[in-house]
């Protein structure tokens, strides 16, 4: 990694935040380039220091690969590699958790006998601990480099939810520092009911642990402290999505859940679409993009306590049915929030990629442009850091390339935090 000097770096973020703060208040929605850094590439394979992106086995089912920093230290759970590695910003293995079975023999890292007590020395050296993951998901990181990850059960331990009829199968691990496994998290805490489809795990500022997962009726949320004790739980049904004023008609569709920045509330994006008519034939001609928000709802007993209209970004089709341009709203994805900021990606119909921020204070929105090129958009996962660093893991034909844009030099002038 090649960072900018504390000079430079001071100096290019108060330049961003003047030129957002001018323009926003100017009413309009600047784009502003943020500057990329590539850290590192990984090869393809199976070795250690390699990533198995795209499955060399076919026979299975595909698995996810997820990424997470903490303080410049890369975490990737790679499910078709069937590991977890732990990598410095310049792409060096620092250590690793492996299926033995599924994994050649670490030659890099020394391999850690199971359940051995090693030396002060050996406990500081780089190793391979091996632990026999079965589908790897996702991946947090608490400060004391605590790592929450998500796994499969094996049949015999899986169970079925009698109310929903969904399949209770995952688990979030606990692995130390030193890569010794700890414990599971279950839906009561440590041992608990295991969870349906997990589709986020996070580890918040106080570094308690917020595990999101779904069934075909509802999305879950179950935040856990730091020592794996349940503190609060929230369901989201799928047919009770709250409603904009006036929101009669329209059709809800959740696109995201992620903790605050505290993990005392969720956030979470929902799309509204209503029925379009088709102005000559006055009948249904379809559905069409009517709004966007985001919500703030407290974990402990659900209430509401905010929401913010998403602004989209207006695009035009040149050559429409009868050759006339058409305007088009496109709604961008939600990242999470870092800082007093909600942040957005998007890609737009020419492959160019633009990360807005939302101010949640002044509501103030902002457009930044960033470089990832078509050869990238193979396979891509971002994870964006409360402090605002927004980390990419981008797939080419050839490698694997983690990247990262600092925000956290722009938004640290705009506010830090919401009001409790």
């Amino acid at each position: 990694m090649k960072p900018l000097t504390r000079w430079s770096a001071r100096a290019c973020g108060a330049a961003l935040v003047i030129i957002t703060l001018f323009s926003c208040a100017r009413g309009e929605r600047p784009s502003v380039a943020v500057k990329r850094e590539q850290l590192f590439s990984l090869g393809y394979g199976q070795t250690e220091d390699q990533i198995d992106l795209f499955q060399v086995s076919t026979e299975e089912a595909p698995q996810k690969t997820r990424i997470a920093m903490r303080e410049g230290i890369f975490y990737i759970a790679n499910g078709a590699g069937y590991k977890v590695s732990r990598l410095s910003s310049f792409g060096s293995l620092l250590s690793m958790v492996y299926n033995a079975e599924r994994n050649p023999e670490p030659v890099v890292l020394k391999r850690a006998a199971a359940g051995a007590n090693d030396s002060a020395a050996d406990s500081a050296a780089r190793r391979a601990v091996p632990y026999p993951f079965r589908a790897l998901g996702e991946i947090a990181v608490a400060s004391d480099q605590t790592i929450y990850v998500e796994d499969r059960l094996p049949p015999e331990r899986r169970s079925q939810d009698k109310e929903s009829g969904a399949l209770l199968d995952r688990v979030v691990l606990r692995f130390g520092k030193d890569g010794r496994y700890i414990d599971y998290l279950g839906q009561e805490g440590i041992g608990g009911t295991p969870f349906p489809y997990v589709v986020g795990v996070y580890a918040v500022s106080s570094d308690d642990c917020v595990v999101v997962s779904m069934t075909q009726s509802a999305w879950l949320a179950h935040w856990f402290d730091s020592k794996g004790a349940l503190v609060g739980s929230a369901r989201l049904l799928r047919d009770d999505l709250p409603l904009p004023d006036k929101g009669d008609g329209l059709i809800a569709s959740l696109d995201k859940i992620v903790p605050d920045n505290d993990g005392r509330y969720l956030l979470f994006k929902v799309d509204y679409y209503k029925e379009s008519i088709d102005p000559t034939t006055k009948s249904s001609s379809g559905i069409e993009f009517a709004s966007s928000w985001v919500y703030r709802m407290s974990l402990r007993d659900g209430s509401y306590a905010d929401r913010w209209l998403v602004p989209t970004v207006e695009s035009t089709v040149k050559n429409g049915p009868d050759g006339q341009p058409i305007r088009y709203s496109r709604v961008p994805e939600f990242l999470g929030a870092a800082g007093n900021a909600l942040f957005f990606i998007l890609a737009d119909d020419e492959g160019k990629t633009s990360v807005s921020t939302f101010d949640r204070t002044t509501r103030a929105v902002t457009r930044y442009s960033i470089d990832i090129a078509s050869d990238e958009l193979f396979f891509n996962t971002y994870f964006l850091s409360r402090e605002g660093i927004l980390c990419a893991l981008l797939g080419t034909r050839y490698e694997a390339r983690v990247v990262w844009w600092r925000f956290d030099k722009i938004i640290g002038g705009i506010g830090q935090g919401l009001a409790k």
